[in-house]
């Protein structure tokens, strides 16, 4: 079932579930029981995910102000040894 928007001259906007492609142009008002035009709207077919979201916005904010550095990151620390008896034989930087 898809949803479609049917705007009433009077009152309201209408949003009503019919099967795809069997939508008729006009439907009554519940308000006031005068007939409602159908609106056409763009489709959501699909949503950005939330992380992919967050990081245009971050983007787009550091176009115009982009965040200033205060000091240098520091250097990782090196991961742990390996407790492999064969990771032993191995050279040590």
């Amino acid at each position: 079932m898809a949803v479609y928007a049917y705007r009433c001259p009077h009152c309201c906007e209408v949003e009503v579930a019919f099967p795809i492609g069997t939508a008729p142009a006009a439907v009554p008002c519940p308000g006031c029981g005068a007939p409602s035009a159908r609106t056409f709207s763009a489709p959501m077919l699909t949503r950005t995910p939330a992380a992919l979201s967050a990081r245009l916005r971050r983007a787009e904010r550091s176009a115009s102000e982009p965040e200033v550095v205060t000091s240098v990151p520091r250097c990782r620390a090196p991961g742990p040894v390996a407790d492999h008896p064969a990771a032993r034989r191995l050279p040590r930087p």
